[in-house]
């Protein structure tokens, strides 16, 4: 498509008088929109990456889409849309898109792309008995439950069911990618899995997340069609997660269900048990082979339990150290592999042979990982460390399933750069948050896009009369946590009582967010979330409804909120980023700590440590600039819309008395600042008295 066609397309959409103006109920022409959209146009059709960041209400999902699907349907090409958090990509697909395909004026498909795991595999459903062996299954319960729902289900997707189903039940029957026997299969490709990878095959647009992307990558494109265009949004998030879907992790949680597939519980109801085609001495044998194994895998995470992390909650390990650890079970697992792939043609049995297959594959996975990181030079850009994962327990597996052992990138902009980026012709980089005081520079460090073309569009929102920051500078310094708590409970509470709407109390740690949540609890009437049968709404009412993180799932904890209407609620890292309360539900933010990273964080240590050996200061080139991203996330939860108006508290004085607090107050968007608690409360009283 000619980029001046494409381009007159996108302003009869975008424009004073275009189509969405014109369906779109009480939406306002937003010229930052049209900008991105044309950008974003200019990128694709250059071939180029973009790195875009759109404040709040420029409208960053149409002004993407809207032209990279007329790219799409007129070249015959495909986009994949990777979201960083599940309420963006569920905003696309019933939302953005389902509009797009009623009034863009052309013919398009979209298709929602989720990890294997999240389908239920109907061929091992059958095969769970429908009773006895229940030492061997979860719930046999929960399974003749789920068979019920799967007779009346389109999807087969764990998130349609609606009723309780434990992780372990789950895990018996889902789709898993070594398990799967595909066109072999019973089923002969309609079983949910395949019928889902028939509409992607079918669509112009396809969403996932960032970790499906990175599945991906890594298998080769295997599990999707490929696609030309990448759209990354939420793209302030990608270095973490591509520190963590690049690495590799051995734990119990990882093999546990291959040890209990293969040996099953006293060799009963398990595959090694089910080979009736061998005399029963070889199967006892390799059973002993595989308990032998698993007894060594357990050994290492026991050993570097006790002997490395010794009660620390995360150890870096020496190369050395790692290949002690890895090679002490390498061996017994290469010859439980050995003696599976011995037997693979002597099973007649297409079903076992399948299970069979795939715990080969999984075993060889761990193998080839294993080798890679006990070979690992000295100098590679990698970060060995283990970590706690819960209370140690009293035996063997219940010690070794609360250790895990990782080998992180330390730098997986390389790895995008050389393996992302050159899969698809442009990839367009968006989110709110890309850069410190316009610069990029940082982002583009961490994801290996210098070179790209950049772009920054402000908010469209009145924040200069609509929004209020007050930064008083009298509370004590985080270190003194004592006379610090008291302090910001005392201001919390001042805070929330001149307020009608809801607020937001944003900690960086658990230990932060429980000791405010605990002061506040006892200092003012209030009605804990558990303790609420029904959400209505009160907002006359003395008693605040106080909800702490963990009290149960974001959405649910969401929900709550705002049907309360005048409701609290003690957050850390998950409500920093990716909510949406736009609204009265939430008139003010309350920023604890400014939310530098944790300094025990091994990754971090390891980030500091390199950029300090190449003569950078690790202080201002990483610490800063990444807090700054996470403080701009935080204020970006509270002006959601044109009529939104509200306060945000930044209840840490170092922001007025440190150097590097200017890189914080630099982050402000242009709106009226205090430092006297009255103006915010006089402020809080008139939010809504003229609406």
């Amino acid at each position: 498509m000619r980029f001046r066609a494409l381009a007159e397309e996108i302003t009869r959409f975008f424009g004073e008088e275009g189509t969405l103006s014109l369906r779109l109920p009480r939406h306002e022409f937003r010229p930052e929109q049209l900008t991105m959209a044309h950008a974003v146009a200019e990128a694709a059709n250059g071939k180029k990456i973009l790195m875009l960041e759109a404040g709040t209400g420029v409208g960053k999902s149409l002004a993407y889409l809207v032209p990279l699907i007329l790219k799409a349907v007129a070249e015959e090409k495909r986009v994949f849309v990777a979201t960083g958090t599940k309420t963006l990509q569920h905003q696309l697909m019933e939302k953005e898109l389902p509009f797009l395909k009623r009034h863009l004026g052309v013919d398009f498909n979209f298709a929602l792309c989720l990890g294997a795991e999240n389908y239920l595999c109907e061929r091992r459903l059958a095969a769970v008995p429908t009773t006895g062996q229940e030492e061997l299954f979860a719930d046999l319960a929960e399974v003749a439950n789920i068979r019920t729902w799967a007779e009346g289900s389109r999807g087969g997707l764990r998130s349609e069911i609606e009723f309780p189903v434990s992780n372990a039940t789950w895990h018996q029957v889902c789709r898993v990618s070594e398990l799967c026997a595909g066109q072999d299969c019973g089923r002969g490709g309609e079983c949910f899995y395949q019928k889902a990878r028939r509409r992607q095959t079918y669509a112009q647009v396809l969403v996932a997340n960032h970790h499906l992307l990175f599945a991906n990558l890594m298998a080769d494109w295997e599990y999707l069609p490929e696609c030309q265009i990448l759209v990354i949004d939420e793209a302030h998030t990608l270095d973490s997660t591509a520190s963590d879907c690049l690495g590799i992790e051995f734990s119990y949680r990882a093999l546990r269900r291959v040890f209990e597939g293969l040996r099953g519980k006293d060799g009963k109801g398990c595959l090694v048990g089910s080979l009736i085609e061998l005399p029963i001495e070889q199967r006892l044998g390799l059973l002993d082979r595989v308990r032998f194994a698993e007894q060594r895998f357990l050994e290492t995470l026991i050993w570097l339990h006790d002997k490395v992390l010794e009660g620390e909650p995360r150890v870096a390990v020496s190369r050395e150290t790692a290949a002690l650890g890895l090679e002490h079970f390498i061996e017994p697992l290469s010859e439980v592999v050995a003696g599976l792939k011995q037997i693979l043609k002597r099973i007649e049995r297409e079903e076992t042979r399948v299970e069979c297959e795939g715990y080969v594959q999984r075993l060889q996975r761990t193998l080839a990982e294993a080798k890679q990181v006990a070979e690992m030079p000295e100098d590679a850009p990698w970060l060995l460390w283990c970590e706690e994962l819960a209370q140690r327990g009293r035996g063997l597996a219940e010690t070794s399933a609360s250790t895990a052992f990782h080998a992180t990138p330390i730098e997986p902009a390389e790895i995008l750069k050389e393996k992302l980026y050159p899969r698809f012709e442009s990839t367009i980089l968006v989110s709110a948050t890309l850069s410190t005081g316009g610069d990029f520079r940082f982002v583009a460090d961490r994801l290996g896009t210098h070179g790209a073309e950049t772009l920054s569009l402000p908010s469209p929102f009145d924040t200069k009369n609509n929004l209020m920051v007050y930064l008083p500078a009298h509370v004590p310094e985080p270190a003194r946590f004592e006379e610090y708590t008291a302090e910001v409970n005392r201001e919390v509470i001042e805070l929330v009582q001149a307020a009608s709407g809801g607020t937001f109390v944003l900690c960086t740690s658990y230990k932060v967010l429980n000791a405010l949540h605990d002061l506040f609890r006892n200092s003012v009437p209030c009605e804990e979330y558990g303790a609420r049968k029904r959400f209505e709404r009160h907002r006359k009412s003395s008693r605040l409804l106080v909800m702490r993180q963990g009290d149960a799932s974001r959405e649910r904890m969401l929900e709550a909120f705002r049907s309360a209407g005048r409701a609290v609620l003690f957050g850390a890292a998950t409500f920093w980023q990716g909510v949406d309360v736009p609204g009265r539900d939430l008139e003010m933010v309350i920023i604890t700590r400014l939310p530098f990273q944790s300094p025990d964080d091994p990754v971090l240590e390891a980030k500091i440590r390199l950029c300090r050996e190449r003569g950078g200061d690790p202080f201002n080139d990483i610490q800063v600039p990444h807090a700054v991203m996470q403080f701009r996330q935080g204020l970006g939860r509270l002006i959601r819309s044109k009529s939104d108006r509200g306060v945000v508290a930044i209840l840490d004085s170092r922001v007025n008395t440190k150097g590097y607090g200017r890189a914080f107050l630099n982050a402000l968007p242009e709106c009226r600042q205090t430092d006297k608690l009255e103006e915010a409360r006089e402020f809080l009283r008139g939010v809504w008295s003229d609406k």
